[in-house]
């Protein structure tokens, strides 16, 4: 009967054993981008590199407008989704599918900021993507943007003719101020081009060919400009101009 018992216990811290081991190894795993990854985790090239994510937030499936950046972007809980850029100014209106996912680290937990907000990466299906919107932040808490008036909507608008930005043709820009400097009109330069804003935008970010700001079109490509005016001068700083998409650069 001792045997018996014996053997019993013998078996059962065995089989405890396993069980912890094999929690263990759950609670070891790593996940990386060179690994096999399954929902809700994918890996997203964004800013030059690549960035492990969950597609689990669901604070954020569904549409989300701005109405100064000019674009709407639809979140599906499988990790894809579809960017519209809307008609703005000089610029036609296009649609560019997307992957995206909120940053976490090597144990699937979220990356989190000083201020409390997760970091949503997203990757263009369909050439550049703009270097703007490569990485936003957003806190649940509150489902609030930081540096973007993103509002939830039912749905985005519809543009014609779809398209795939950043594979040729034109894109443009529009440098504008939102505050008055207090020095003048001030000159921009770009690509041998020149510009004047000579008006500020408190209410936001206008529109490209918005009268008041320096507006231009350009082929797409990465670009350097310079700004000057009494006191202020902006010198060598990068932009990235992509096809069919307005980029608007504040100056402050």
């Amino acid at each position: 009967m001792r045997k018996i018992l014996i053997t019993l216990c013998i078996a059962f811290v065995l089989v405890a054993c396993e069980k912890q081991d094999a929690a263990n190894s759950r609670e070891d795993k790593i996940l990386t981008c060179g690994s096999s990854l399954t929902a809700p985790f994918q890996c997203i090239s964004a800013a030059g590199k690549s960035t492990l994510t969950t597609t689990k937030i669901p604070e954020l499936y569904g549409y989300w407008d701005s109405d100064d950046f000019d674009f709407c972007v639809n979140y599906k809980s499988d990790g894809t989704g579809t960017i519209t850029f809307k008609p703005s100014g000089l610029s036609k209106g296009s649609t560019q599918k997307i992957k995206w996912g909120a940053m976490v680290n090597s144990k699937g937990e979220l990356v989190l900021s000083n201020a409390g907000t997760i970091y949503i990466a997203h990757e263009s299906l369909e050439g550049s993507l703009d270097p703007q919107i490569a990485l936003m932040s957003f806190k649940q808490s509150t489902k609030q943007w930081w540096g973007f008036d993103l509002r939830s909507v039912s749905s985005c608008p519809t543009v014609s003719g779809g398209g795939t930005p950043g594979t040729g043709g034109n894109g443009n820009i529009i440098f504008y101020t939102k505050s008055d400097l207090g020095c003048g009109s001030i000159k921009v330069t770009i690509n041998g081009q020149t510009g004047t804003i000579n008006q500020y935008f408190s209410s936001g970010a206008p529109a490209c060919g918005n009268n008041g700001g320096a507006n231009f079109s350009l082929p797409a490509g990465n670009y350097t400009f310079t700004a000057e005016c009494t006191n202020y001068k902006w010198t060598s700083t990068p932009v990235t101009i992509t096809a069919g998409q307005c980029f608007k650069m504040e100056l402050k």
